[in-house]
């Protein structure tokens, strides 16, 4: 079959690929060169929304550059590196006094407040539930492998790769990738197996320094919806009616923050965002950085229940006690994932445009046949949608309460926030009968976010706390049931239960 440039994915929608290869041609399609260039000379590739620059000795990013008019320009210096694991000696003696976060009752924390109380900070090792580096909180740099005279480059009409390599000998692999048209890099990397042999446990670390000025602010999303501001060395951060903090105790992780989805620097003019595809901690140490943890290897147990280490290997691990003694077998698990890389002028619009991508990628499928058997599809490709949903718009639920398809429970989100974009923010219309192409509606019905009970039963027992809020519209006028058209206002949830027809 000839070459095509394919379409993106609809929003909810299969499609099928055919493509015929001639016997012993199974390879990739796009060329691999060499960039062979001075040691002060930039690698420089663009896709025509971006421009990135490359240490050409290395194949790691320096900067990344809009190409449209007035677009903006980050240097970013790339590392990976790792917190050495604290641990306590074997022979230290520990005491322990009377309200400590006592060792391996469960017992974690006393009145709520902060873990290291007490002696145990002469005990209290790193481990799966606790990330605490060595006192000396250093951030061990590994270093890129230096390629003596090129850097490896492929190239397609769809996408750019650029290879890295970090390590002596190599543990860490890294693939740029620039694709035609797109706002957004995409680097790829894969971990492990992480090195033990020195006999230390390893928090691992990608970190990228910009020149931001971001004074001590970032913010990190909260399960994909909204974004929480944080401040390095927050005293508060417990809470703001508690006894402050102490930021000196632990400056690395006590400054560490989940990252669901995204997290984002910016100043007056600038942001830098990163994407990820799986929840990770992260944190922004000093202005202009952005550091995420993307794999652990730990070899003490921080005595908060698991009751081994934290050393995932190939192979597994013998029996537990009393049948075994729990000892791992083969050697460091290798990990892979994808951190997404956006510039701009507002760091929530940036990255609310690319989050559900980043970590709800399309599932690929692949089979193979002989040439001449002819696969049966009976079309294609499919969408769930008659149109397109507005951009700012997901589906969160798709779900068929009946066996017949003809009860659906559907959940509809506004993606953004008030005041983070000048378009998206605005409230949002969406036809469901656009959810059922083949199908027409025949009732819909408001049901609360949990889906147990009908709205409008809620809202009649709700409580009313002002006049305000016994003014708000009715059902009917809220929704539009006439025209089966919802509103959703920015941030909004709502669910519905939808009944439809036989299929057409």
């Amino acid at each position: 079959m000839a070459e095509e440039k394919l379409n993106p994915f609809p929003a909810v929608a299969r499609s099928v690929i055919e493509r015929h290869l001639p016997l012993g041609q199974i390879r990739a399609s796009s060329d691999s060169k060499r960039f062979a260039s001075q040691p002060e000379d930039d690698l420089v590739v663009s896709n025509g929304v971006l421009t990135l620059a490359f240490d050409s000795s290395t194949g790691v990013i320096k900067s990344i550059t809009e190409q449209h008019e007035g677009g903006i320009s980050v240097s970013v210096t790339q590392e990976y590196g790792y917190y050495k694991s604290f641990h306590t000696p074997q022979d230290a003696t520990t005491q322990f006094e009377s309200g400590d976060s006592l060792k391996g009752d469960g017992m974690c924390l006393r009145n709520e407040m902060p873990w290291l109380l007490g002696t145990a900070q002469t005990w209290q090792n790193g481990g799966a539930y606790i990330f605490r580096p060595t006192p000396d909180q250093s951030f061990q740099v590994i270093p890129p492998k230096i390629f003596p005279s090129s850097v490896v480059v492929y190239e397609s009409d769809l996408v750019t790769e650029v290879h890295a390599e970090f390590g002596d000998p190599a543990w860490i692999k890294q693939i740029t990738r620039l694709i035609d048209g797109k706002d957004y890099v995409d680097v790829e990397y894969v971990v492990g197996p992480v090195p033990i042999n020195d006999a230390v446990g390893k928090e691992v670390v990608s970190r990228y320094s910009t020149t931001i000025e971001n004074d001590g602010i970032f913010f990190t999303d909260t399960n994909g919806r909204q974004f929480m501001k944080r401040k390095r060395g927050d005293p508060k951060v417990f809470g703001y009616d508690t006894p402050d903090f102490d930021p000196k105790l632990e400056p690395t992780s006590g400054n560490y923050y989940p990252v669901n989805t995204a997290m984002f620097i910016e100043d007056q003019s600038r942001s830098f965002c990163v994407l990820v595809d799986r929840s990770q901690g992260g944190s922004s140490l000093s202005d202009g950085s952005v550091e995420l943890m993307i794999q652990r290897r730990l070899l003490h147990d921080d005595a908060r229940g698991v009751g081994e280490p934290l050393n995932e290997t190939d192979i597994g691990i013998t029996p537990c006690p009393p049948y075994g003694d729990a000892t791992r077998i083969g050697t460091g698990a290798i990990i892979k994932g994808t951190h997404r890389l956006m510039i701009g002028t507002k760091g929530a619009n940036q990255a609310r445009s690319q989050m559900d991508q980043a970590f709800s990628q399309p599932h690929i499928f692949v089979a193979s046949a002989p040439r001449d058997v002819d696969i049966p599809f009976h079309q294609p490709g499919l969408s769930m949608l008659r149109a397109s949903l507005p951009e700012n718009v997901m589906i969160v639920t798709y779900t068929a309460l009946d066996e017949e398809g003809n009860t659906f429970l559907i959940r509809l989100a506004h993606q953004y926030d008030i005041d983070e974009s000048n378009i998206h923010s605005l409230p949002a219309h969406v036809n469901l009968q656009d959810l059922f192409p083949n199908q027409d509606i025949v009732s819909v019905t408001e049901k609360t976010l949990s889906a147990n009970q009908d709205r409008s039963d809620w809202e009649k027992r709700r409580y009313k706390w002002n006049d305000y809020m016994k003014e708000e519209q009715s059902d009917d006028a809220r929704l539009g049931l006439q025209t089966n058209v919802v509103v959703l206002k920015p941030f909004e949830i709502l669910t519905f239960e939808i009944s439809v027809s036989p299929f057409k």
